[in-house]
């Protein structure tokens, strides 16, 4: 067992000859290879970060292209919803204006056919006034003018008035 922990020079010597060599032939027929993919490897990933960079930068210039529309859009939504909300105003106040118009084109009307009606009504009550008195007149002349008389005339015609 101490022989293991004891170092033994021509393993030493045997194993550096064997790196040397190793780290020769890499040299001579690999490293040229490697060092070129590692450097094709790091230009890669410096072109795939330019390129996200670039597509980065042109994803939040497309962003603030449409939120300048979408504000301009919604700027002339407002300004047509408002548009539209006056010439709704305005053709409320014309519809209104004209049903006012109209009713108190109506009202008069209808006051005017009141009026002839009740003109017409009074023509009629006043020639059944003068017929009644017509009537009376004709009772009382025919019979004596006593005023007993008279008073029963009146009320035989005011009965026959009534009955008709």
């Amino acid at each position: 067992m101490e022989d293991l922990l004891k170092p033994d020079i021509g393993v030493m010597i045997l194993t550096i000859c064997n790196f040397l060599l190793l780290a020769y032939l890499l040299k001579r027929f690999a490293w040229k290879g490697i060092i070129g993919a590692l450097e094709k490897r790091e230009q890669q990933i410096a072109s795939d970060k330019q390129q996200a960079q670039e597509a980065r930068a042109d994803a939040e210039k497309i962003k603030a292209e449409l939120e300048e529309k979408l504000n301009r859009l919604s700027e002339e939504t407002s300004q047509k919803i408002a548009q539209a909300v006056a010439l709704g105003q305005t053709q409320r106040e014309q519809l209104l204006a004209g049903a006012k118009e109209e009713a108190e084109r109506m009202l008069a009307q209808a006051r005017e056919q009141i009026a002839a009606e009740k003109d017409q009504a009074l023509a009629e009550v006043r020639d059944e006034i003068v017929r009644t008195a017509v009537l009376a007149a004709k009772q009382v002349v025919r019979e004596d003018i006593d005023a007993s008389h008279a008073q029963a005339a009146v009320d035989r015609v005011l009965n026959e008035i009534k009955q008709k």
